[in-house]
């Protein structure tokens, strides 16, 4: 039951913890774009402040990097939809009592009834590039249950780290910052290298990357304004005035741009080829950015054959090697997010309701994250195995296939007999050809149910096992088919078959009171 006055122990944040001066009217975020005009010393210097405890410039930067440079934000954008696929489950402790498994329940249907569940793993997934995310959560009382009604994403820029790397708030009463309000926040950290906070997220080497590429595609466009156009040169004579300069210096801009001007009789304009220094396959702009892109795929999605193919090393056997990188990734990002969901999200909100929650016996949230085996190969390799005596556990090959357990009442998959007219008239003359079975006593049907019993799942393995596991050390300790002919014969009095003795000795008495029951009758 939902314990309504657990909030005078725990208080929920009431109101708004958010930065609402750099908010104008009409909602927009004010924020200043240190990316114009970027160089070194200003992105050294905007770190530097960041170091500090500063960290506005440093994120309205990253946030400029992904908005501006399509490769960026192609690649991280791969990287968190890549989770969005996955499937997900709030499984309880272990050994759960039944009121553990009801708050499992109950955070199922939390989870569940997040309509928007989708943007706020987008939402939390932005400490990839950041290093962290900070959503504030806006509680409602709603069915007897406190609720997280709302997951607000709030800029990076907002915030400052102490000098503890504790997460403060700047707000228009505390400028220097404040801390988070408890439960009020969920703040996922995503730890890319150890070290101080502001010096994490993977926002902090793309920004070098993004910088030398800005700086090769601003000099690519200024080569293509000149590229091809030839180099005009006006010649004036020994006495020209000033004015006849700026009268040629105009007549040789035109030309240029408009393929037309004009000049005082006298001057002449001569017109040179400039030498072709950039060529198609040799472009250094070009290849400079390329490098920055390629660099910034391999740091967001360790490697780069999936994310972009130039024709020569990215061959199939290479992007399956690649490819589990990537899976090394996500499999990361997922375990990362599931414990900020369980700690965070999860644990509040059965914290507020039930009064008799254990912090420590959370449910956990759970992304699938499993690799599906080749069912294909598993249908043909598991018969083989049990044949020969192999034992393998139901669950061990469920879990390999994610296959779930069956509940009762379910409907399950079942092999059927074909129907074909063939078929059914084989049966139809095999019924005619039978004798009317005449109506079975009590014994007979008594006797009939004891056989069927027994010999419903006869454990053959556990028959067997002990025979062949004498007979194969045998055969593994001999050195020609010579040698294990003798080894087996001389082993055959010997074999520990007491359990097949047993199992025939109960089916040859059962079979013997079934015919004389038959012979009564």
């Amino acid at each position: 039951m939902a314990k309504k006055n657990k909030s005078d122990k725990i208080k929920l944040p009431r109101g708004s913890q958010t930065m609402d001066a750099r908010i104008t009217a009409n909602g927009r975020v004010i924020a200043d774009h240190p990316s114009n005009q970027i160089t070194p010393a200003k992105m050294r210097a905007l770190f530097d402040d960041a170091e500090n405890g500063d960290i506005t410039a440093q994120h309205e930067l990253f946030a400029d990097i992904e908005e501006r440079d399509s490769a960026i934000a192609a690649a991280l954008g791969t990287r968190k939809l890549a989770l969005l696929g996955l499937d997900w489950r709030v499984t309880p402790p272990r050994n759960p009592s039944a009121a553990e498994e009801q708050w499992a329940a109950a955070a199922v249907e939390l989870i569940g009834g997040i309509g928007n569940f989708e943007d706020l793993l987008m939402d939390l997934l932005d400490a990839v590039g950041h290093g962290f995310a900070a959503l504030e959560v806006r509680w409602a009382f709603s069915d007897g249950l406190y609720c997280p009604e709302g997951f607000e994403h709030k800029p990076q820029s907002w915030f400052k780290w102490d000098k503890d790397d504790n997460l403060l708030i700047k707000t228009p009463d505390h400028p220097m910052g404040e801390p988070l309000w408890p439960m009020g926040w969920v703040v996922h950290r995503h730890k890319n290298r150890s070290g101080q906070a502001a010096r994490n997220g993977l926002f902090r080497s793309l920004a070098w990357l993004y910088m030398f590429k800005h700086y090769a595609v601003h000099d690519f466009a200024e080569f293509l304004e000149l590229y091809g156009m030839p180099i005009r040169i006006g010649k004036y004579g020994a006495g020209a005035t000033e004015k006849e300069k700026r009268t040629l210096l105009r007549a040789v801009a035109e030309i240029g741009h408009n393929a037309a001007g004009i000049m005082p009789d006298g001057m002449q304009i001569e017109l040179h080829q400039a030498a072709a220094g950039t060529t198609a396959g040799s472009n250094p702009f070009m290849t400079m950015a390329e490098w920055c892109e390629k660099s910034a795929a391999r740091l967001i999605l360790g490697q780069t054959l999936t994310s972009g193919a130039d024709g020569q090393a990215s061959t199939n056997a290479l992007g399956r090697v690649h490819n589990e990188v990537r899976r090394d990734l996500l499999v990361s990002d997922a375990n990362r997010l599931a414990q900020t969901i369980t700690r965070q999200i999860i644990q509040p909100y059965l914290q507020v309701n039930f009064a008799a929650f254990d912090p420590r016996r959370c449910p956990t949230f759970e992304f699938d994250t499993r690799e599906t085996a080749d069912l294909a190969v598993f249908a043909d390799a598991l018969p083989k195995l049990v044949d020969v005596g192999v034992q393998i556990p139901e669950t061990w090959a469920r879990d390999k296939l994610a296959i779930p357990d069956v509940q009762d009442g379910e409907a399950v998959l079942s092999r059927a007999l074909p129907d074909n007219p063939v078929n059914r008239a084989a049966l139809a003359a095999l019924s005619a050809k039978l004798p009317t079975a005449k109506p079975a006593s009590k014994t007979q049907l008594l006797l009939d149910g004891v056989l069927d019993e027994a010999l419903e799942q006869p454990d053959f393995n556990a028959q067997l096992n002990p025979v062949l596991r004498q007979a194969v050390a045998a055969v593994m300790a001999c050195d020609s088919y010579a040698d294990a002919d003798a080894a087996l014969t001389a082993l055959y009095p010997q074999l520990d078959n007491r359990s097949l003795q047993q199992y025939l000795q109960q089916a040859l008495y059962l079979s013997d009171l079934l015919g004389q029951a038959d012979a009564a009758d």
